[in-house]
């Protein structure tokens, strides 16, 4: 979403979550990354925008955004029973894993470091998969919170934007999994890597491989998940990818910049 108005500064809610605005120097258009959770009941909800201007005054001003129904699939899924019943162990790993995830979604870059659109992370097409209710073994219910892309084993998986590694390592449910920090709370996850090729707390550039597509972790065979956050809320990849966004020159010449200071630093 834009808001376009000279201003200092501007604020905004939508759903009970807080948006967070910036401007890309010497233009007076406000952008904003937002969406609706997976989960959020169909209606029309109220967007509340406030604006600083450059002469003192606030502009207010609320308008009503729909969120339509979503349609979503259903299936049966067979995977091996410890994904479905995990013993004792499985579960403190389970555990392990939920705290790494919270870090990592924790984790506040105050501007985006995203730059134009987002891409697809393999060439493959996407399945119609977000929000699908899948029945496990016939015994327990999931909700799939991201859109799977039939990638042949080995593929490489690239990164869908610009930003920051916040999570490279293997997890009980997501196998090898990398999670990307565009900034401003908006995340991407790439799930069920056979390999890994970054590192927490690198900087990454859109199309910079971030390892390859497997089948590790709870899945039917080879195949990469890919998850959108914000603010805690899942989101449909696939309509992230259709939006026409902004470039940003100072993302990518940050995130340049970082990666050259980091690969000029020596490791023991």
């Amino acid at each position: 979403m834009e808001f376009v108005r000279p201003a200092r500064r501007v604020t905004g809610t939508w759903i009970g979550k807080q948006l967070s605005f910036f401007h890309i120097r010497h233009s007076q258009i406000w952008y904003a990354l937002a969406g609706a959770d997976l989960e959020t009941p169909p209606g029309n909800y109220d967007l509340a925008l406030s604006a600083t201007l450059t002469n003192g005054r606030v502009a207010r001003v609320v308008k009503k955004i729909e969120v339509p129904a979503g349609i979503f699939g259903t299936g049966d899924v067979d995977v091996p029973e410890n994904y479905v019943e995990p013993n004792p162990q499985e579960q403190q790993q389970i555990a392990r894993d939920q705290k790494l995830k919270d870090r990592a979604f924790a984790h506040v870059s105050p501007q985006p470091l995203w730059s134009g659109n987002f891409v697809a992370p393999v060439s493959a097409k996407p399945t119609p998969s977000f929000g699908e209710s899948r029945l496990l073994n016939e015994e327990r219910t999931s909700t799939h919170r991201g859109t799977d892309y039939p990638a042949p084993e080995g593929t490489p998986v690239l990164a869908a934007n610009s930003g920051t590694v916040v999570l490279a390592t293997s997890l009980y449910y997501e196998g090898n999994c990398v999670i990307v920090d565009h900034g401003l709370r908006f995340f991407t996850i790439y799930m069920h890597l056979k390999q890994i090729d970054v590192h927490e707390g690198d900087p990454v550039r859109k199309g910079e491989r971030l390892g390859l597509s497997g089948a590790t972790g709870r899945v039917t065979g080879p195949h990469l998940h890919l998850g959108v956050r914000w603010n805690g809320a899942n989101l449909d990849p696939v309509k992230l990818l259709a939006l026409t966004l902004p470039t940003i020159p100072q993302a990518d010449a940050s995130a340049h910049g970082r990666r050259t200071l980091r690969r000029g630093v020596r490791r023991p």
